[in-house]
């Protein structure tokens, strides 16, 4: 789904490999593209969060590493 916004033309959704005028679709289909929008930005939302959480954990296992290199180990016989 793309959409196409031009300040002097109608706005456009392509949806799979058709062009419509967005303020010609019913209102319930208008209603599911806003839905879809919603959808788009909460996954991108959600997806740099992950991103950022990855990251401190990375750095945690980092700094853990840097602790535990300076600790003898158990030894297991």
């Amino acid at each position: 789904m793309e959409e196409k916004t031009d300040p002097t033309k109608k706005q456009k959704l392509k949806f799979d490999d058709s062009e419509y005028f967005l303020d010609d679709l019913p209102k319930e289909a208008r209603q599911l593209v806003i839905g879809l929008r919603t959808a788009d930005a909460q996954t991108k939302m959600y997806e740099d969060t992950l991103k950022l959480i990855a990251l401190g954990k990375n750095k945690m296992v980092e700094d853990l590493k840097i602790i535990l290199d300076k600790i003898e180990p158990i030894k297991n016989d």
